[in-house]
């Protein structure tokens, strides 16, 4: 109340919940206890009257919202016959000190601090006393203020999954409705339960394969004879979920399937030999590699995948 010589506020911010102690004016200064400790406090300008206080503390977030700390709080500071100031914070009766716990370092690597800086907000209700209940019989209350904050509404919206979802009824075969089968030289064939209309709307070569009188429509089996089975699972993978790193994953993943396939064979031929030939991690390990990426590039030209 502006009215009220005595209804003025101060924030005193100790980031180590230390000591409040502070030279600011002297009308803060006096308390009643001078061992008070904490992070941040409120403090009402000495006087003798007395009031009856509600307030609340509310610290933002990264995203600009105003989170409560501790609960709102109702004191009723009595009349004394000598001047004091009022002091109340979420954390001066507690032992452990810091915003929600955290210590000094830990709140700097926290979301409360943005741009080297943490932004606190008080709300507080006071019923204004003009004169010491021992000068007259009456206490007369001024008028309040109140100050309505409309916060915007929002909506948070959880993280996309459909994605995983595509790939997922690729990886399970859930409802799917044609085989892609990869027959490649002396390599293992390979089959891949797929969908016609994902691969028709990703490629058009997949498109006139399922729409013209062919075997592989008739039949829903697609056999493919060119690709080798990893290149064409990484391709698939690609056509599923639109994600290069998905090509990487796979090859990747195919790799150490088959260095972990040679060297248990080259354990099982080696049984019973006083020594074993070391396994080599040679340059060939990378130029397989891209030979396998260079295949994935070239089925993706030859089903006309774009992208």
């Amino acid at each position: 109340d502006a009215s009220d010589a005595s209804s003025k506020y101060m924030l005193v911010f100790s980031p180590r919940g230390g000591s409040l102690q502070h030279e600011m004016d002297d009308q803060f200064e006096m308390f009643d206890d001078d061992d008070l400790c904490g992070t941040i406090a409120l403090i009402r300008c000495a006087d003798n009257y007395g009031t009856n206080l509600c307030y609340r503390f509310f610290v933002r977030d990264a995203r600009g919202d105003f989170r409560p700390w501790g609960e709102a709080r109702r004191v009723a500071v009595p009349a004394r016959d000598h001047v004091a100031c009022f002091v109340g914070g979420p954390d001066l009766e507690t032992e452990a000190k810091g915003l929600f716990g955290l210590t000094f370092e830990e709140l700097l690597g926290s979301e409360w601090v943005v741009d080297d800086s943490i932004t606190f907000k008080v709300e507080v209700e006071e019923s204004v006393v003009f004169s010491h209940p021992s000068a007259v019989p009456q206490i007369r209350l001024g008028k309040a203020d109140v100050t309505f904050e409309q916060k915007t509404p929002s909506v948070e919206v959880p993280p996309s999954t459909l994605q995983a979802d595509l790939l997922s009824l690729l990886i399970e075969g859930r409802h799917s409705d044609v085989s892609i089968e990869a027959v490649y030289g002396e390599a293992a064939p390979a089959t891949f339960s797929a969908h016609t209309n994902i691969l028709s709307q990703r490629s058009d070569v997949f498109a006139a394969a399922f729409s013209h009188e062919m075997r592989e429509s008739a039949t829903r089996t697609l056999t493919v004879t060119d690709v080798p089975p990893p290149a064409l699972k990484a391709l698939l993978h690609f056509l599923y979920t639109d994600d290069f790193d998905e090509v990487l994953k796979v090859l990747r993943e195919e790799a150490t399937h088959a260095a972990g396939t040679d060297a248990g064979d080259a354990a099982s031929s080696s049984a019973g030999s006083s020594s074993a030939a070391p396994i080599s991690c040679a340059p060939e390990d990378a130029q397989q590699s891209i030979a396998q990426l260079q295949a994935v590039l070239a089925a993706a030209h030859k089903y006309g995948v774009l992208r």
